[in-house]
């Protein structure tokens, strides 16, 4: 028998999703703030005393240990804690949908860097235990908001945040822009003038004052953006669609999470927030 002992980690990790394994056990994905992605093994975690059991439930910020053999794509579970269950005090329809839906974007969307434990998976992790912070603050009143800053800082880490100080195109400062000039290309990466659009830019859509004014205040703040301003239903959607024809152009595997679907209109119909 050796008597060396087995390589471990012990870190801080998000779990991003979660399945079933044998009779009893789960395997769960999770984003760590030290060893990047990891899947690993929790034996028995299904079972309804199992220790494990707390540490492999989606969307929480849990403290965790894992073996580290470089040899196995999975690594086994060994204990840890919770730090933080966004929807242990208000878990709502809406703030389940949206937390499930970054899950996947961070899952589905990786940076494009060397590898996982690199300086751009690093900067995701604490860009994802920021949206948990302020998604679980009673504070924070527009979910779909802080949603809409956490898209933005997920195109951020790669390098690709929207240009939204300028015309893309000819350089003409946004704040000479009146409005009705204003345009958002997804192609040309972020805001056009008029002339620049008649010009021939392709896929652009109008861009109105209020979504230009909240973009910039994305591009200054990222997540410090303010959830309690009631921001009315037009500007949501304005937003959301340009996020989201933005996402789908320049980001590698990105495609609209299937928890927005859960999201409706009063009428019982679904709310097209894109």
């Amino acid at each position: 028998m050796s008597v060396l002992s087995r390589p471990s980690a012990h870190t801080e990790a998000l779990v991003l999703r979660a399945w079933p394994c044998g009779e009893t056990s789960v395997i769960a994905s999770l984003l760590s703030r030290e060893q990047g992605y990891v899947k690993v093994l929790a034996k028995a975690a299904r079972r309804p005393r199992s220790r494990l059991r707390a540490l492999v439930e989606p969307g929480r910020l849990v403290d965790v240990e894992f073996s580290l053999d470089p040899r196995r794509e999975l690594q086994y579970l060994r204990g840890g804690s919770v730090l933080l269950d966004p929807l242990q005090e208000q878990a709502t329809l809406e703030r389940s949908a949206f937390l499930q839906s970054a899950l996947e974007l961070v899952d589905r969307c990786r940076p494009l860097h060397g590898g996982d434990s690199d300086q751009g998976t690093v900067e995701l992790f604490a860009v994802c235990e920021d949206f948990l912070r302020v998604l679980s603050s009673p504070s924070c009143s527009q979910p779909v908001i802080l949603f809409f800053a956490f898209e933005w800082e997920l195109l951020a880490r790669h390098g690709m945040a929207p240009e939204v100080g300028h015309c893309t195109c000819c350089g003409l400062p946004a704040a000479d822009l009146v409005e009705g000039a204003r345009w958002f290309s997804a192609s040309e990466g972020g805001l056009v003038c008029e002339p620049c659009n008649r010009g021939g830019v392709s896929g652009a859509r109008p861009l109105s004052g209020e979504a230009l004014a909240w973009l910039q205040g994305a591009a200054a703040g990222g997540l410090r953006v303010d959830t309690e301003v009631p921001y009315e239903r037009p500007l949501r959607r304005e937003l959301g669609a340009l996020l989201h024809r933005f996402l789908g152009y320049h980001l590698p595997g990105y495609r609209l999470p299937a928890a927005l679907d859960l999201l409706r209109t009063d009428d019982g119909s679904k709310e097209r927030r894109r």
